[in-house]
């Protein structure tokens, strides 16, 4: 465990600007009661005097209570009490007031406070923005209110884009990561300065255009609107950046803009963050805990060299609420003689569940990453791949290379069972709905195979395209499968050519990395492919309603996952982006979008080769880097410059675009409480 960790980091206390653990006695008890918070309003620079700043204070599934009103001195200068207590969020709306001594009542601005500030705050355009992201779902007006998990993974997440005593980017967002390899930074400027029209009282008209192209009626509004669906009106909004922060007379720079800012003119405004360490290397399949834990197992460990011919296994990783890694760095957890994790992590009530390249099934507890397995099972298995839970606490994993299903029933690790289904083959993903019925994918035939959870002994297969990866259960029982070819025959597409000495008709890959290398030397020798595989949407009476969703987009989908609006998100593998799909009610979709249809493919340079997505209780989509440098996966000989880059590097968390859900994930979605 971190010995620096809050007793419950997931209840965060807002403002404080001094670690209580750090007083004793009287001095601890002055503290509990009132902390001052002195803060500053400005927007671009300039003070903002006379607004009206209202402190806030949210507690999971209770309404937002209002504090204190106070107004910004001459200087935008302001001073608050805070009042701590476990498992509050505070935060500050900053309305209206004068800039140079003329009104800005459409400006509104906000600051979530977490326990990153240190005595001192700013809220200005960028700490609007900052806090906007990963709280957009739970924003209504000026009203943040959500479960305890969403209002302590939102306002945890703020300090990451944005630092809040100084109105200046956050330190994680500068390292180098992510400030050289997104386009995060200048986007969050580009948006600030948008919203600064409101607080300019010569740009009035873009102010107005800013509220037509949002629907809204203030700036705040303005920017929870564009977080939710930031690739809406994209090109307006950048032509109205460009209208109202014109390039000087050189022609070379807009002056009056925050630097950095777009030089193009982007897909869309949503914001990613990328998170490493804990041993996060080539991340598998995610899972959240009931805290809102993110755990993964790692295929490969870091700074290992390892690819899909010579490896070294990683173990299993744990991230907080936050992101924070709690796992140990390079190893991750592990004492139970794990060798790599591919697509095999589960969470159960208890524990947390990895099932590995050599043939094991390690078990964690959920608390502090204790092991407490390896598991036991009552034959012997193969190389191992998807994990489900039920409803009721078992827990299904997938044998990949002996064909095999195994169940735990309640959960409990110690009994185990192999059990066997005429025509598994290669059985992959695992997915569970609220029916007990465990529906396994095949990595290597055309079947997807439909168990009776509660009469293991009765099954059901369905005809589906060659080499089905992901799946998972809408709140209606519809499954949504990913399947990396476009045909149940394997049919090539058009151009596309086997690599040489593939066996033909193929066979069986012996190992899961031969089944990996093989992928990817089909990439190798097919560079001009751009697509290929889809979708399929699957009855809860097993049959196809529609195939070949995203064949237009997808490029060997993998992970997917549903949100709290039955909408589907993928993890576009090869396409190296995350898909968002209407799902199966139409009516949570925007406008001319129906059931199948592509919403948005979100892009971003700290998105590698993707293999998973999941929805985080506040409406984050996080999504697994699985491999960074493809070119360099089929490690056969050494190189000195790349010898280290095979493995995808971490996690990222793309902010506000989901329905929240609750996890952790046993049965089909659910929506929050």
């Amino acid at each position: 465990m971190n010995p620096f960790k809050p007793l419950n980091r997931g209840l965060l206390i807002a403002g404080l600007g001094i670690s209580l653990a750090g007083f004793g006695g009287e001095q601890a008890a002055e503290a509990s009661i009132r902390n001052r918070v002195r803060g500053t309003v400005s927007v671009m620079g300039k003070p903002v005097a006379d607004a009206s700043v209202t402190l806030w204070t949210t507690r999971g599934g209770q309404e937002p209570e209002q504090v204190k009103v106070v107004r910004s001195k001459k200087d935008g200068s302001f001073a608050v009490s805070v009042k701590p207590k476990d498992g509050t969020v505070h935060y500050l709306v900053a309305s209206g007031g004068t800039v140079n001594k003329s009104n800005v009542d459409r400006l509104t601005m906000l600051t979530v406070l977490d326990e990153t500030v240190n005595g001192t705050v700013m809220i200005n355009e960028r700490t609007t923005v900052g806090s906007v992201w990963p709280n957009a779902q739970q924003l209504k007006g000026n009203q943040l209110f959500g479960s305890e998990n969403a209002l302590a993974v939102g306002s945890g997440h703020v300090k990451h884009l944005v630092n809040q005593s100084t109105g200046q980017f956050g330190t994680t967002l500068l390292n180098g990561f992510n400030l050289l390899s997104s386009e995060t930074a200048a986007r969050i400027n580009v948006l600030s300065d948008l919203l600064a029209l409101c607080g300019d009282p010569t740009k009035e008209q873009g102010c107005t255009k800013l509220f037509q192209l949002t629907e809204a009626t203030n700036s705040l509004d303005a920017m929870t609107n564009i977080a939710k669906l930031p690739w809406k009106n994209t090109g307006k909004l950048y032509k109205l950046f460009d209208k109202n922060y014109p390039l000087n007379n050189n022609k070379e720079r807009r002056t009056t803009a925050s630097l950095p800012y777009l030089l193009f003119q982007p897909e869309s405004f949503s914001l990613s963050i990328r998170f490493q360490g804990g041993g996060a290397l080539a991340l598998g399949k995610l899972g959240f805990d009931q805290k809102g834990h993110l755990w993964s197992g790692a295929n490969w460990m870091p700074g290992s060299q390892s690819g899909v011919v010579n490896s070294i296994g990683g173990g299993m990783t744990h991230f907080d609420q936050t992101a924070t890694a709690q796992s140990p760095p390079i190893t991750g957890y592990n004492g139970q003689g794990l060798d790599g994790v591919g697509w095999g992590t589960g969470i159960s009530e208890n524990y947390a569940w990895v099932s590995t390249f050599n043939n094991k099934v390690g078990v964690f507890d959920l608390k502090d990453g204790t092991a407490v397995g390896p598991a036991i099972i009552d034959k012997e298995v193969g190389q191992l791949q998807g994990i489900g839970t039920s409803k009721n606490g078992d827990v299904w994993i997938a044998d990949n290379t002996s064909n095999y299903m195994i169940r735990f029933p309640g959960g409990d690790f110690t009994k185990g069972k192999r059990l066997s289904f005429k025509g598994l083959q290669a059985p992959f993903g695992v997915a569970v709905d609220d029916q007990n019925r465990i529906w396994v994918s095949s990595s290597f035939n055309n079947k997807l195979t439909v168990i009776e959870g509660d009469s293991p002994d009765q099954f059901k297969t369905v005809t589906v395209a060659l080499g089905a990866r992901g799946l998972a259960i809408d709140s209606k029982g519809n499954a949504w499968l990913s399947q990396q070819s476009n045909s149940p025959t394997g049919a090539l597409p058009a151009g596309a050519v086997m690599p040489p000495g593939t066996p033909n008709p193929p066979q069986q890959p012996k190992t899961i990395m031969e089944e990996f290398e093989a992928g990817a030397a089909f990439a190798a020798v097919n560079p001009n492919l751009k697509t290929l595989g889809n979708l399929a949407l699957i009855s809860p009476d097993l049959e196809i309603i529609q195939n070949g969703i995203a064949g237009e987009v997808a490029f060997v989908p993998w992970g997917v996952t549903i949100d709290g609006n039955d909408n589907v998100w993928v993890g576009n593998l090869y396409g190296q982006s995350l898909i968002h799909i209407c799902g199966t009610d139409p009516s949570t979709c925007p406008e001319g979008k129906t059931t199948g249809d592509v919403i948005h493919n979100y892009q971003s340079g700290v998105i590698q080769v993707t293999t998973d997505v999941v929805v985080d209780d506040a409406g984050n989509i996080w999504s697994a880097n699985n491999w960074f440098d493809a070119d360099v996966v089929i490690n056969k000989s050494y190189n000195a410059r790349t010898s280290t880059f095979p493995g995808g590097q971490g996690l990222v968390v793309t902010y506000g675009v989901a329905a929240p859900v609750q996890n952790p994930l046993m049965g089909a979605v659910r929506k929050p409480n």
